[in-house]
């Protein structure tokens, strides 16, 4: 979407979803323009769950309702209410459908609004359409094991939180190594059936064990 041809403010949810300007640089003179919408608005939604995937895209709609009626931004849509009630007309429904379809890269249907008529059930439906079905949730995980490396990151020099994180750590690592079973905490039961491995994860440094764990779920 290129925002000269829309012609108005776009709400803040969009800011980073909509095509901008082409502009020039000093340096090389070549214009520059953002990445697709649609492909900005996937990798947005991209390791969420399905809750806060949907949340989002309710959001969304809102804040394109608000553009199409005139509201000063999506806050002033109530998510419940029928497009009917908001004012919605066939030519509203149609420009908001042309309007998602831009964002959301999918072919969207005329009858949009009338077949999902209020925004949370139309931002349930767009989470369905252009979102896989969530699987054994991988995607999640892999996102607080990003959360968790930043939080260690963040820790300090505490030697005894250090010491708690890491034995947490060895005992999850060693669960993991034996096929699933076995104590979460607890590591001296956890690791006793191989010395060797034990004495390895207990000298090893935390950038040693990311690795460990990075290479124990193929994220290498």
């Amino acid at each position: 979407m290129d925002m000269a041809s829309v012609g108005e403010p776009v709400p803040p949810l969009l800011r980073g979803l909509v095509r901008a300007p082409a502009r020039r640089t000093a340096e090389s003179g070549a214009a520059s323009t953002t990445a697709d919408p649609a492909t900005e608005l996937k990798q947005h939604l991209a390791g969420k769950s399905e809750t806060e995937r949907e949340r989002i895209l309710v959001e969304l709609v809102c804040d394109q309702v608000a553009v199409v009626l005139g509201y000063a931004s999506g806050q002033a849509i109530e998510p419940g209410h029928a497009f009917k009630d908001l004012g919605f007309d066939s030519l509203s429904a149609v420009e908001l459908r042309n309007r998602l379809n831009a964002i959301t890269g999918t072919r969207l249907p005329a009858t949009l609004v009338f077949d999902y008529p209020t925004p949370v059930s139309l931002g349930r439906f767009l989470r369905e359409e252009i979102t896989p079905a969530d699987g054994p949730a991988t995607e999640p995980v892999f996102g607080e094991l990003d959360r968790l490396e930043s939080t260690l990151s963040a820790l300090g020099s505490d030697s005894e939180t250090q010491r708690r994180v890491m034995e947490r750590l060895q005992g999850l690592v060693a669960k993991w190594s034996a096929g699933g079973t076995g104590p979460v905490s607890g590591t001296a039961t956890a690791l006793d059936d191989d010395a060797d491995d034990d004495s390895e994860i207990e000298s090893a440094t935390a950038d040693e064990i990311f690795k460990l764990i990075d290479d124990e779920f193929g994220m290498s």
